[in-house]
């Protein structure tokens, strides 16, 4: 049965989502390196154009593998809806999340001083987002990424992939939507699995379709001279609508 196969494949991602989350927490335990923190705050804008449009931009303040310091960022995009739900569950602000198949383009310029010197990168990005209500109106996404980077004069890419965990809940007149994933980074340069992201937090819908991220995510890099990151995100979401 169809139904029947979709859930035996979306298991396959839980499996493997369960399986970096045991792994990766012992290797990094191994490592005897320090652990830095730091705080990301962002901003994002979505507009829908129509059901099947949307355009996406983005910025804000976002850890670096190459350097120590944080880099800057903006970037503009588009999102097209491939499919969509044939009844939404979940009653959420973003209305990508109405959607099984999503595919995006986005285009990011970043910038990073260290040690007096000012590091350049842009970035072209192409996603392929898979969502899939669970039960109890859990919804997961499945975001794979191919990230093509121009970083001063090199060039290379990676491949990133998340999994994520959300439901919304409500106490008394309070709606939120707690959410926790996971995403692994396999980089070209060293041919390996090399960054590992783990990731907890709370989205609170604001007034007039927007929405605030509060978040806690520990990153582990096996390639990188600070190995372990520390880091408390804080985002603010605007969804826009074209108007008819």
């Amino acid at each position: 049965m169809p139904g029947h196969d979709a859930v035996k494949r979306n298991m396959k991602h839980v499996r493997l989502a369960l399986l970096i989350l045991l792994i990766v927490p012992a290797s990094t335990r191994a490592q005897e390196s320090r652990t830095i923190f730091e705080v990301d705050p962002g901003l994002t804008v979505a507009w829908d154009l129509n059901k099947k449009v949307r355009l996406d931009f983005a910025t804000g303040r976002e850890k670096t593998e190459e350097l120590s310091s944080a880099r800057w960022k903006i970037s503009g995009g588009a999102s097209f809806r491939l499919k969509p739900f044939r009844k939404t569950l979940l009653d959420l602000i973003d209305t990508d999340k109405d959607h099984q198949f999503v595919l995006g383009v986005i285009y990011e310029f970043s910038r990073t001083s260290d040690a007096g010197t000012t590091y350049r990168e842009q970035r072209v990005m192409l996603d392929g987002t898979f969502r899939y209500t669970l039960p109890a109106k859990v919804l997961l996404t499945d975001r794979s990424r191919i990230e093509l980077r121009w970083l001063q004069n090199d060039y290379h890419w990676r491949y990133r992939n998340r999994l994520l965990f959300e439901r919304p809940m409500k106490i008394k007149k309070v709606k939120f939507t707690p959410f926790a994933g996971a995403e692994a980074v396999w980089d070209r340069r060293h041919t390996s699995w090399n960054l590992f992201k783990f990731t907890g937090g709370v989205n609170f819908p604001l007034i007039r379709r927007s929405t605030l991220d509060v978040l806690y995510e520990r990153q582990h890099c096996v390639t990188c001279t600070d190995q372990n990151t520390n880091i408390v995100g804080v985002t603010l979401n605007f969804y826009l609508r074209r108007k008819k």
